[in-house]
């Protein structure tokens, strides 16, 4: 989880003594795998559930932009080392265009939730993006 952690010491600790991180871990795991076969009712419980993890939002980006770029790399370079399952797959359905849209989605997202643009209406626009592409 050291590249969750992104060089951060604090953060570093914090995922380590965290078992609730785990919680987040798999659930934004599952959430970043899923989003391109969602129908549009499992994206509302989806932002629902994120509505409720509001306090770990920045995790959950941090876990999509990594798991986006991943599959990026894996696109690319056809090699992995990550241990996630369904990135592969993923690489297989979104083209390179494609893949950089959903990371730059996820990076507008954070920044319209530190200018304190509308919670739902932001995520709504990140998994549709995850899900188009």
């Amino acid at each position: 989880d050291a590249s969750l952690a992104q060089g951060n010491i604090g953060k570093a600790e914090r995922i380590a003594r965290s078992p609730e991180y785990e919680e987040t871990l798999e659930s934004a795991l599952r959430m970043a795998k899923y989003a391109d076969s969602m129908p549009l009712y499992e994206i509302v419980e989806t932002i629902k559930k994120l509505t409720a993890e509001k306090d770990n939002i920045d995790d959950y980006f941090d876990i999509f932009s990594l798991w986006f770029r991943d599959v990026l790399l894996f696109k690319a370079t056809k090699e992995v080392d990550s241990l996630v399952n369904g990135i592969r797959e993923r690489a297989n359905k979104s083209s390179y265009e494609g893949l950089e849209k959903i990371i730059e989605a996820i990076q507008k997202a954070r920044a319209r939730l530190n200018a304190n643009v509308n919670f739902d209406l932001t995520m709504e626009l990140m998994f549709l993006t995850m899900k188009e592409n």
